[in-house]
């Protein structure tokens, strides 16, 4: 295992499992840890866990996967400058693609032709040498061409190595060996999104979940969905996936997410509540649902799910901030100029910490030229 080490300050350490988050989410992606407390950047004192492994008899849901549709971008500088500070993204809670992995080494057999050789590819495998799994693994295929478990492992180790469209056909061929495998079917339906060939993918994630409910299997589908704008078939395979885990709130936030980008707002707007009731700290979730309420003209409704909030925990940056940008957009500059430099001073290393104290000097200056009182 690799310890985890901070590279930048873009992403937060769950401190529960260690799984790298990224710096927009309430949640961690793998345990469903809150990250509100997470400073940017932060090394949690455990060790990242080793990518985990599926079980071929039947692959359960891997819940590094959960989280998150819509990666949300920072606000870009341009409009630091020019606009208040963009509205939270409802697209900020997806991770990309799990990679495929092997199943568990099985218990001691007799000696198969092509066991040593697969057994030492393995081995490279897990020291992070793929190109010399795939080397061993093709050995073993060629010494026993029909077993299906050579020809995946021969897949997974072509996938991590670069060469993912020769790690198709190794997939297909195992499947064809044995269709029922949903492991198989699954690192074939990864490979094909790495090739960008999302259509077959999607068809293949659909066949896992069809055969046997497969939470990542349908998440790994309603991301395609969403990618593709199709929010509304995305938010349908949410809605079975929450079903299946109605206690997570990564789940239920990237439904809301999928329901609010297919127009069906006022059902994001409930849910997005029901994840404050059970998660208060929740912020960027509160930040997204404040956006709501201001686009349909509840902007006193807005500001007070900030102010609520700030009463409980004065010390939330992304409070200060979503506060700041409905404050200004309401006209109350002042106010906003002071909420912009409790953000700033909150979190100095935020990577707009910078343009929005600028911009609260800016928005100060403006009014002290038109003869308004200056910020307290």
């Amino acid at each position: 295992m690799k310890q985890a080490t901070a590279r930048q300050a873009n992403f937060r350490i769950c401190p529960e499992c260690g799984t790298r988050n990224r710096p927009k989410w309430d949640f961690c992606a793998k345990c469903g840890e809150s990250l509100q407390d997470v400073p940017l950047g932060e090394p949690a004192p455990v060790e990242t866990a080793a990518e985990p492994l599926v079980d071929e008899a039947g692959v359960p849901w891997a819940s590094t996967v959960g989280v998150a549709i819509l990666i949300g971008a920072t606000v870009a500088t341009y409009w630091y400058f020019r606009e208040p500070p963009a509205s939270p993204s409802s697209e900020i809670f997806t991770l990309a693609t799990l990679p495929p992995s092997l199943p568990p080494a099985g218990p001691p057999t007799a000696k198969q032709p092509g066991q040593d050789a697969y057994d030492r590819g393995r081995r490279l495998l897990d020291q992070g040498d793929p190109a010399g799994a795939a080397r061993l693994f093709a050995d073993a295929v060629s010494e026993a061409p029909d077993n299906h478990a050579y020809h995946h492992a021969h897949g997974v180790a072509l996938w991590q190595s670069g060469a993912r469209s020769e790690s198709i056909d190794e997939y297909n061929e195992a499947l064809r060996l044995s269709p029922d495998n949903p492991t198989y079917r699954l690192n074939l339906a990864k490979a094909l999104v790495s090739v960008g060939r999302t259509s077959e993918a999607i068809r293949e994630f659909e066949a896992v979940a069809a055969r046997t409910p497969n939470a990542e299997a349908l998440e790994e589908a309603a991301r395609l969905y969403a990618k593709g704008g199709d929010y509304a078939r995305a938010a349908d395979e949410f809605r079975r996936i929450a079903a299946m885990r109605p206690n997570d709130a990564v789940v239920q936030q990237e439904l809301a997410s999928a329901l609010e980008k297919s127009g069906q707002v006022d059902q994001a707007a409930q849910l997005y509540g029901q994840i404050l009731q059970a998660n208060p700290n929740a912020d960027i979730t509160r930040g997204l649902l404040a956006e709501i309420y201001f686009n349909r003209g509840q902007k006193d409704e807005a500001i007070a799910l900030f102010r609520e909030r700030l009463a409980q925990d004065a010390q939330a940056p992304l409070l200060h901030r979503g506060l700041g940008s409905l404050l200004e957009r309401t006209g109350q500059i002042a106010d906003a100029v002071n909420e912009y430099r409790e953000y700033a001073r909150r979190a100095p290393n935020a990577a707009d910490a910078k343009q929005l104290a600028e911009r609260a000097d800016r928005l100060e200056r403006r009014l002290a030229a038109a003869g308004a009182p200056p910020s307290s």
